[in-house]
């Protein structure tokens, strides 16, 4: 690869890499996760056939390899985790990514804290990728220090960088993340887009910043990003210890956020994504329809792993001690006690928050457990939909 507009070297890539994992078939037909799948004529022959949901065990990992970070912004889930600032050894982070790509993961995404801040940071992301992770994703702040890291490694080394933006101006961005933020972010941001990086941005909408939000839909098409999730703020770590609970939007809010973002989106080129977290009842089936089966944990699609080894499903119980598993020298053992996979399993017999037929695929058993009531006992039309799960907006660049 040529020199980039940053001024970014030439890069030795590992070498190597582990063979892929043999994918199981059934009547010669799998997927590339290995994931088996039946023919289509299948359920014509036999009409007592249950599909199996399309999600996998492991396959998404987001690995927080430290808790440091610069920020101390008041959404920020990390809580206390920050002020730690707890990191994974190398060794520790080579061999976490090594296991689990033999559990099934194959989607990678790094994370902290910030971290860019880890002093080995591009040896781990490019081991990933000699490790056969077939995407290789990084979070961060985007600030200066980061990209000093990002300045040393080539688009390559990534699927897509993920660059927080929490507000579509300086006055709701930097309310949050502190003075001159939104601006250093910014431009930052143009250099990675500009030095052909495949840049992304992430959005929590709050009270602070609902107002303007929708405005990064222009900012992102002239900036050449590649798309703009946004995801609503949840009272969890620091955000319900540190005064958070005013930032905190209602169910009925949020829908009409993403409502307005549905409406609008399709104005501009950049793709976007958005996590529904609660929906009306007549909603349902169109997400259906996009995809959506229900909570994700139970079916052990992610795994998020932290400094000190615990292991999560579900990262809106961070704050709990429901963890499925535990690193403890290098191998994953599973928690005897009441884990998060044992949570959610429940909701397929009996529904977590009561006896409807709303067709949410049971509820959210993780906000029982952390808000102790649900979307719907609130408000009957209005349920919870899996905070893991993302819907897909059609936009200009999507429609043809």
């Amino acid at each position: 690869m040529t020199a980039t507009p940053l001024g970014f070297p030439r890069t030795v890539r590992a070498a190597g890499s582990l063979p892929l994992l043999a994918a199981p078939t059934v009547q010669g037909t799998t997927d590339r996760y290995g994931h088996a799948r039946l023919p289509a004529g299948a359920r014509a022959v036999d009409p007592g056939h249950v599909d199996r949901i399309a999600y996998g065990r492991f396959r998404n990992l987001y690995l927080y390899i430290t808790n440091a970070c610069q920020l101390r912004c008041e959404h920020c889930y990390m809580g206390e985790r920050l002020d730690e600032a707890q990191r994974m050894s190398l060794d520790q982070s080579l061999g976490t990514l090594h296991y689990m790509r033999k559990m099934g993961s194959s989607k990678l995404t790094i994370l902290g804290g910030e971290p860019t801040l880890h002093p080995d940071y591009e040896t781990v992301i490019r081991a990933a990728k000699a490790m056969g992770y077939e995407q290789v994703i990084t979070t961060s702040n985007g600030l200066d220090p980061a990209m000093r890291k990002f300045a040393i490694m080539t688009p390559d080394d990534f699927a897509y960088v993920q660059i927080s933006l929490d507000g579509g101006s300086a006055a709701s961005h930097d309310r949050i993340r502190g003075a001159g933020r939104f601006d250093e972010t910014l431009a930052n941001v143009a250099r990675l887009a500009a030095a052909g990086f495949d840049t992304r941005l992430i959005c929590t909408v709050n009270n602070v910043n609902a107002g303007d939000a929708l405005d990064l839909l222009g900012i992102a098409d002239k900036l050449g990003v590649s798309l703009v999730k946004y995801h609503v703020f949840s009272t969890i770590g620091a955000g319900s210890s540190h005064g958070g609970q005013q930032m905190a939007m209602a169910p009925r809010e949020w829908i009409a956020f993403y409502k307005q973002l549905e409406s609008v989106a399709g104005q501009y080129r950049t793709r976007v994504w958005y996590q529904p977290t609660f929906a009306l009842r007549e909603d349902l089936p169109r997400y259906a329809d996009q995809g959506y089966y229900g909570c994700i944990g139970r079916t052990l699609d992610r795994a998020s792993i932290f400094p000190d080894g615990r292991m999560y499903v579900c990262s809106y119980l961070f704050d709990t001690n429901l963890f499925y598993a535990q690193f403890d020298d290098g191998q994953l053992r599973v928690n005897s006690g009441d884990n998060e996979f044992d949570l959610f399993t429940r909701p397929l017999s009996r529904p977590s928050c009561g006896s409807c037929t709303a067709g949410c695929g049971g509820g959210c058993p993780a906000e029982q457990v952390v808000m102790n009531t649900s979307a719907c006992a609130e408000d009957p039309e209005v349920v919870s939909v899996c905070r893991l799960w993302k819907a897909d907006i059609v936009t200009r660049a999507t429609a043809g």
